[in-house]
């Protein structure tokens, strides 16, 4: 019989663009067991891992364990994959003159930004594309999208969509115009990144991308803000720490940059998690440097629980939590987060009113006790069944 922990460890063991010896041995191994490829293949892809599971499958079982449907779907998925991420860099080529003639300086968020760290379009999938401009630009941005042919998605205003591809506007990292109270977790000012950002096409104006060290640390605060829920995230910042660390001064850059934008837990949370889930050596100094002795043990288990399977979307609230400084700051956190703006609250209701009712907050608090209580439960099971082992 396959346990789950079996079908994590899989999943975990083909979280690279590149295996080692250790993980082509542990997936042989696996693959020899009677796996249940319906509920696998669902994992993969719910991580967003679908195309890296395709890709070293193809290239591993000699044997046929994959069975023939399995093997279909996820070679049909690949060239999906291939295909939307292939169109949504078009697009996003064909709009980027747009931007210069407009001059509208527009930065490549998230997926879209280390889309070249793959070998293969269809090891990474893409949902939407992420774009970030300078506040002041926000609007003129959307009116030439409009022009373009994009509308406006209902309730998400800064969501425009044409043909079934999807833009998604920042002029944030988190979101800093729409969720107020992540101010007391990341810098406002993002004039640094933008004056340090490259240009994103190699013989094209008029998109640009943050610099490395400087989107290593964005993609941290991105898979913090999602509570790691997806293992794709974690992916790409093993890949781009590949990159950056390849160098004789990358590991120095890269805790300059962490401390610059005061980012030095949020990283090492992720490091952490990286060398854990995804079974790469991170250098203990690289940690100690980043604050490791200086984690307390709410940190500690949280992370540990995340190591063992377990998900929370409230990871992310506990853990900058523990990032922000001084009671008051973190009261005004704690009363943010759960009472947000009117806007905010309205996208959480889905309501078609234009205002929010009381009913709404007293709804809102009292779901907010219930998932507290439901996750105090969840972590009680995860102790006991740590405790058994």
């Amino acid at each position: 019989m396959v346990a789950l922990q079996d079908m994590l460890n899989f999943i975990r063991s083909i979280s690279k663009t590149r295996l080692r010896q250790a993980d082509v041995d542990n997936i042989l191994r696996l693959l020899k067991k009677d796996l249940p490829w319906q509920r696998l293949v669902r994992l993969a892809e719910t991580e967003g891992l679908a195309g890296l599971l395709y890709h070293h499958l193809n290239n591993l079982d000699r044997q046929g364990h994959l069975p023939e449907t399995a093997l279909q779907y996820l070679t049909a998925n690949y060239n999906r994959t291939t295909r939307n991420t292939l169109a949504i860099v078009s697009k996003i080529a064909e709009l980027a003159p747009k931007f210069k003639q407009a001059r509208i300086p527009v930065i490549a968020l998230q997926g879209l930004s280390i889309v070249k760290l793959y070998q293969h379009p269809g090891l990474r999938g893409m949902e939407d594309a992420d774009l970030m401009v300078k506040p002041d630009h926000k609007e003129a941005l959307k009116e030439l999208l409009i022009e373009a042919g994009y509308r406006p998605v209902p309730t998400y205003p800064d969501f425009l969509s044409k043909d079934g591809f999807l833009i998604d506007i920042h002029t944030h990292l988190l979101n800093l115009d729409r969720i107020r109270n992540r101010r007391h977790v990341f810098p406002e000012d993002l004039s640094p990144m933008w004056d340090r950002a490259v240009s994103f096409f190699d013989q094209q104006e008029g998109l640009l991308r943050l610099e490395p060290h400087d989107n290593f640390v964005a993609l941290c605060a991105h898979a913090l803000k999602h509570s790691y829920s997806r293992l794709i995230w974690l992916v790409d910042l093993h890949e781009s720490l590949i990159l950056l660390t390849d160098k004789p001064d990358g590991w120095e850059k890269l805790f300059e940059r962490a401390r610059f934008w005061k980012q030095e837990k949020v990283v090492l949370y992720a490091l952490i998690l990286i060398e854990r889930i995804i079974n790469t050596n991170i250098p203990l100094q690289a940690k100690l440097e980043l604050g490791l002795q200086n984690l307390t043990v709410i940190e500690k288990h949280l992370l540990d629980l995340k190591i063992k399977g377990f998900s929370c979307s409230e990871l992310c609230e506990v853990l900058w939590l523990c990032n922000i400084q001084g009671p008051a700051n973190k009261l005004r956190f704690i009363k943010e987060t759960i009472f947000p703006r009117q806007e905010i609250m309205l996208q959480i209701s889905h309501g078609s009113s234009s205002k929010v009712a009381v009913s709404d907050y007293a709804k809102r608090t009292v779901d907010t006790i219930g998932l507290l209580g439901k996750t105090f439960f969840q972590l009680i099971s995860m102790g006991r069944i740590r405790g058994q082992r």
